[in-house]
């Protein structure tokens, strides 16, 4: 299993669905990439990487296997351990870039889809970009530890085969969670991505107070699933909150105009 904190000496920033960055002032764009062909095709795609910092970086590139736990959680894997893997199918040009400051590079990925590959199921892996260290990198603690900050970006790599098209999820429960100690208290929802795309999706929980009227609305909750997983969330609720509401859940899934609309009522 890949570890985030290499003996924990190293630290690593992976963001995702935007231009992602650092404080070194170095981005990459775009963070997904999503292949599509027939089997026996080869597909590429170009991924910037811009350096705006005054120092000079160095980055091999290398491929792991991943999932996402149904809490949103991301476990990383040696390539080609996983069911769904396409690591195997992705290459670049070079292992390792040179990235002088104030530059920008282009990095082709290459995807050779197999002439056996599934024309149903989806794959997926991620393409990581590691800082390679230098001595200069090496920072001196007073009591002479030294760390090295390294830093890496996640590129997540999919195939959807040409005939996948659905976009679809659904609520599977919608549970009010026990008060906690500190007297907290959350809405979980359980979703299954039942389509056969990846589906990203924001989730919005609304309350209304059934002998007052007033209305709560929650911050959206986004996410994404891989087709065929679960995925649980949890809306926290605000302090205090007491007495019986109808509670509305609404899932909207990007790429489709569709909803998927759950409702509950709760006493709290």
């Amino acid at each position: 299993m890949y570890n985030y904190f290499k003996f924990a000496l190293t630290f690593i920033f992976i963001q995702g669905f935007a231009l992602i960055g650092f404080s070194q002032g170095v981005s990459m764009s775009p963070t997904r990439l999503f292949f599509t062909g027939n089997p026996g095709e080869t597909v590429t795609q170009n991924v910037v990487i811009h350096n705006g910092s005054a120092n000079d970086y160095i980055f091999n590139i290398n491929v792991k296997d991943w999932n996402r736990e149904e809490d949103g959680t991301k476990v990383y894997f040696e390539p080609g351990m996983l069911k769904q893997t396409n690591s195997a199918w992705i290459s670049t040009l070079e292992k390792n870039i040179n990235l002088p400051a104030k530059s920008t590079q282009e990095v082709l990925v290459t995807m050779k889809i197999p002439a056996n590959a599934s024309t149903v199921e989806m794959t997926n892996s991620m393409l990581f970009f590691t800082q390679i260290g230098k001595q200069k990198d090496e920072l001196k603690l007073d009591k002479g530890i030294g760390i090295i900050a390294l830093f890496e970006f996640g590129l997540h790599v999919y195939y959807t085969p040409v005939a996948s098209k659905s976009v679809s999820v659904d609520i599977i429960s919608i549970e009010a969670m026990p008060k906690q100690v500190d007297n907290s208290q959350a809405v979980a929802i359980r979703l299954f991505n039942d389509g056969s795309v990846v589906n990203d999706a924001a989730v919005e929980l609304e309350l209304t107070n059934m002998d007052t009227g007033e209305e709560i609305k929650l911050t959206p909750i986004n996410l994404s699933m891989m087709p065929g997983t679960y995925q649980n969330i949890t809306h926290k609720l605000p302090e205090n909150i007491k007495g019986k509401y109808a509670g509305v859940i609404i899932v909207k899934m990007a790429g489709s105009n569709d909803l998927r609309i759950g409702e509950k009522s709760f006493e709290f």
